[in-house]
C-alpha cells in the first residue's frame, strides 16, 4: 500500500467515525435532553420528558425494523438490521416517518408536555417525510437534513450561543462526501430541506419570528 492509498484509507475511516458519532439520533439525544432541560426544573422532570420524547421515536422504528427483517429472512429467523431495509425501498422511509413521529407526539401531547421538545420531534418527523418524497425522484442528503433541522431547533430554543454547533453541518457534509454517499449538490439538498421544513414547524409554534 502506497501512502496516497495509506491517506485515503484513513480519510475514508475518519469520515465513518465523524458519521457514526455526529449520527442523526445521537444528535437528536443530545437535542431533546438540552431542551428538555431548558424547559422544566428539577433533574427528574428532565429525565422524565427526556425520556419520553426520546424514547418512543428510537423503539417504534426499531420493533418495526427487527420484524420486517425477521419476515425478509429466507430462513425465517432475524435478518440483519441495515439502512438498506429502508434505503431500498423509499416507501419504507414514509412508514419510519410515522412511526419516529406519530408515538412521540402523541404521548407529549396528551401529557401536556413541554412545547420545545413536541416541535422538534414534528420537526424532525416533517423533514422525514419531505426527504421520503424527495427521495423518489432525487436522493438529498437524509443525514444533512436531520441534523440541520435538529440543530436549527437548538439555534432557536437557545439563541446565538448555540451556533457554535454550527461547524458540525459542515464536518458531517463532508464526511458523507468522503464516503461517497452524496454528491454535494444532494448534500446541499439535504441541507436546505433541513433548514425551510424545520424552520417552518418552528415558526409555526411561534418560535421563529
Amino acid at each position: 500500500m502506497n501512502a496516497v492509498q495509506a491517506n485515503e484509507n484513513r480519510a475514508t475511516r475518519m469520515a465513518k467515525l465523524v458519521s457514526n458519532i455526529f449520527h442523526p439520533w445521537v444528535i437528536l439525544a443530545v437535542v431533546i435532553a438540552l431542551a428538555a432541560y431548558q424547559a422544566v426544573g428539577g433533574p427528574l422532570e428532565w429525565v422524565k420528558w427526556t425520556l419520553l420524547a426520546y424514547l418512543p421515536v428510537i423503539v417504534f422504528p426499531l420493533l418495526y425494523a427487527k420484524i420486517r427483517a425477521t419476515v425478509l429472512s429466507r430462513r425465517g429467523t432475524q435478518h440483519k438490521i441495515s439502512r438498506s431495509l429502508v434505503r431500498n425501498d423509499p416507501g419504507q422511509l414514509f412508514i419510519m416517518t410515522g412511526l419516529v413521529g406519530a408515538p412521540a407526539s402523541l404521548i407529549l401531547y396528551y401529557l401536556d408536555g413541554p412545547r420545545n421538545l413536541l416541535a422538534i420531534i414534528l420537526g424532525v418527523a416533517a423533514v422525514m417525510l419531505v426527504v421520503a418524497l424527495v427521495n423518489t425522484k432525487y436522493r438529498a442528503s437524509f443525514h444533512l437534513a436531520m441534523v440541520t433541522s435538529m440543530l436549527l431547533s437548538l439555534w432557536l430554543i437557545f439563541g446565538a450561543s448555540s451556533l457554535i454547533s454550527l461547524p458540525l453541518i459542515l464536518v458531517l457534509g463532508l464526511s458523507r462526501y468522503q464516503l461517497g454517499e452524496y454528491t454535494p449538490t444532494q448534500i446541499v439538498a439535504g441541507f436546505l430541506i433541513g433548514l425551510m421544513v424545520g424552520g417552518a414547524v418552528f415558526y409555526g409554534f411561534g418560535f421563529l419570528k
